[in-house]
């Protein structure tokens, strides 16, 4: 059963059409992912749904006594309330459901007069009560806090941080558990190990889910379904990301081929009409109506995309930069300490730990804005860092875009001399654009405005602090490339576990008590070594070693189970096979990343997908093979 039906939904904002009749359901229980790019209207149509914004035309029907909640981007709390006293006022339904249930309880043992109804109506309010989680209050209360990272409930609302507050919002909102939860990014803030688990929380919510998130993962492992906002429309995609990602190259390849078509066409009717065809009978009339037809599909207007490439100009020298036994604290509070990391040349290095833990900090210590306690930062004399703030203090909400890249009407890119009108076009910015202030741009464009500047700079290390945070998956797929195609190193603070994946080359971990870490690889790589430490700590020990005789006999037993000779040979040629084909999956997960890649390959993108499924399976086959083979050898030892 649907819990929300979606029909012929319109919105305008001036001459400018967001939406153009959006048609959808969702059902009681779905996860649904909402993407495109930015400022294609994916937060309005959450607005409308949520009953905070009017539609122009169409109807939003939800189920009957169906609740919504609703988590906005910039989410508007009590500031005199605490953060205690905040998250609780989620549970205004709940304890008013939970007072009914207990006065029809006090009623039932007197035996009224009206039993049957009373008992019926005590049956509805304890399903409601089971489902929304009303029997544990306090324990949820308390598990969400602590999730969530938020310590401090006595603190005053008013005095966090952005991040603080959305984060108190969300609090709120689950433990209000709707039937329909709408998240407008709900992982920007988080780190990486809450935005695992709130990833989980919601595989299991006892409700339905519609989401936008740039967070690559999160929409994988938690959508069933993508919808895709483009041109005011809605377009369905049945499974998560990557699902979407296939089907979404099979019909870009599709149009690709039917435009080639077309023009095809367009050329021999043209070459037709400039012969002088003259419309005197009927069939060169009507060759004369399908030329115009042609050449008005033929003019498709194709979206211009963002441009990314980061650029420098000078090498880097031997020494780039060192931190070298750096501490730091503020008070009691060790955020640092003896910190010893040298970066290399060609390092993009994921930064990353708990809210609060010295992120920024480190950053800003490398930056010379904080001074280290204890240590020191060196940098090299080639090195000159670029710096991606993630509060956005580099902006002047008064500037207007055109002013804030610099003085004049050219910038300076790659050693080209571009008008700004033309570069700022290439970041999605109009032409009309130029004069808006700085101050009425969305989280999006505010992100993609540092972004152009940052391009300008003659750096070979950025500095980069949550760039990800409010960037469409278009454009984050271009950062992605960018910064892998970067000629310099990057330092980068972020909590997106799949840009972490694909761009950084090392981690650097903080893991409590002023410890830093640092591990080759990337963020699934580190997750493994993890898991290896945590399961190593809680090993039993080592039985006490056997006597000589009982050591002899031990090896004659597992003498006889060791490995044939013919294994002998087979156990190096399976690990050789293996590493093979793990370099293949690895091309064509790259591929199927990037779907307009698989133009290049025979058969395009679906064989891609086919031999990525075969390849699995060989895989898995070898896998067990080796498994059964190091296992026999093992015994052996």
């Amino acid at each position: 059963m649907n819990v929300i039906d979606v029909t012929g939904v319109a919105k305008s904002f001036g001459a400018r059409q967001v939406l153009a009749g959006v048609t959808f359901a969702i059902d009681e229980n779905e996860r649904v992912g909402l993407i495109g790019a930015n400022g294609c209207g994916k937060s309005t149509l959450l607005q409308i749904l949520a009953g905070h914004d009017a539609a122009e035309q169409g109807a939003v029907a939800t189920r009957r006594g169906a609740s919504i909640g609703y988590l906005p981007q910039e989410p508007e709390l009590d500031g005199e309330m605490t953060v205690v006293g905040a998250i609780e006022a989620g549970l205004v339904d709940i304890r008013r459901v939970m007072a009914e249930y207990e006065q029809i309880t006090g009623r039932l043992s007197s035996h009224p007069p009206d039993l049957e109804r009373l008992m019926a109506r005590q049956g509805e309010l304890t399903s409601w009560i089971e489902h929304h989680g009303g029997w544990n209050t306090e324990h949820r209360v308390a598990e969400i806090m602590g999730h969530l990272g938020l310590d401090d409930g006595g603190a005053r609302v008013g005095n966090l941080s952005g991040g603080t507050k959305r984060r108190v919002a969300l609090a709120r909102l689950l433990l209000e558990a709707p039937d329909l939860l709408l998240l407008d990014e709900p992982t920007n803030h988080l780190d990486a190990d809450t935005t695992q688990w709130l990833q989980e929380y919601l595989q299991s919510y006892p409700g339905a889910v519609l989401l936008i998130t740039h967070d690559r993962y999160f929409l994988d492992k938690l959508a069933g379904r993508m919808l895709e906002l483009e041109d005011g429309r809605i377009t369905p995609y049945e499974g998560g990301y990557s699902a979407y990602l296939v089907k979404k190259g099979e019909l870009l390849q599709q149009a690709a081929q039917r435009q080639s078509r077309l023009l095809n066409l367009l050329r021999v009717e043209t070459a037709w009409i400039q012969r002088g065809a003259k419309a005197r009978t009927t069939k060169q009339k009507a060759r004369i109506d399908r030329f115009h037809d042609i050449e008005a599909q033929a003019a498709v207007t194709t979206a211009r995309e963002t441009r990314l490439a980061f650029t420098s100009d000078e090498g880097l020298g031997g020494t780039i930069l060192e931190l070298l036994d750096v501490g730091k604290s503020y008070g009691e509070r060790l955020l640092v300490k003896d910190l010893t990391f040298r970066l290399k040349r060609g390092d993009r290095v994921g930064i990353i730990g708990p809210n609060g833990c010295g992120k920024t900090t480190l950053l800003r210590m490398i930056l010379s804005e904080e001074t280290p306690d204890a240590g020191e930062v060196v940098f090299g004399r080639k090195t000159r860092s670029a710096y991606f703030d993630q509060q956005r203090e580099i902006l002047d909400p008064e500037q207007t875009i055109y002013d804030f890249l610099g003085e004049g009407d050219y910038v300076q890119v790659a050693g080209e001399k571009r008008h700004k009108i033309g570069y700022l076009e290439d970041f999605l910015f109009a032409p009309s654009d130029r004069r808006r202030q700085i101050k009425t741009l969305s989280g999006g464009e505010k992100s993609r405005l540092i972004l152009a500047r940052l391009m300008l700079a003659d750096a070979n290390l950025l500095i980069l602090d949550e760039p990800t945070n409010d960037l469409d998956i278009p454009t984050m797929q271009l950062l992605d490339d960018a910064l892998v195609n970067f000629p310099g190193c990057v330092l980068m603070v972020t909590h997106d576990r799949f840009f972490l994946d694909k761009v950084a080359t090392g981690i650097l971990a903080f893991e409590g008590e002023g410890r830093v870490v640092f591990y080759e690889g990337n963020y699934s790589l580190y997750r493994e070594l993890q898991e290896q430490s945590r399961i190593a700590a809680v090993a039993p020990r080592p039985e006490k070693q056997p006597s000589a005789k009982q050591e002899q006999v031990r090896r004659q037993e597992k003498a006889k189970k060791g490995l044939t000779y013919a294994e002998q040979l087979e156990l190096p040629r399976v690990e050789g096979d293996i590493e093979v084909l793990e370099r293949r999956k690895a091309e064509l997960e790259a591929l199927l990343a990037d779907p307009l890649a698989c133009g290049g390959e025979p058969g395009g993108i679906t064989a891609v997908a086919a031999d990525y499924a075969r390849l699995g399976d060989d895989l898995a086959k070898l896998y067990a093979r080796w498994e059964e083979l190091e296992q026999k050898r093992q015994e052996a030892l």
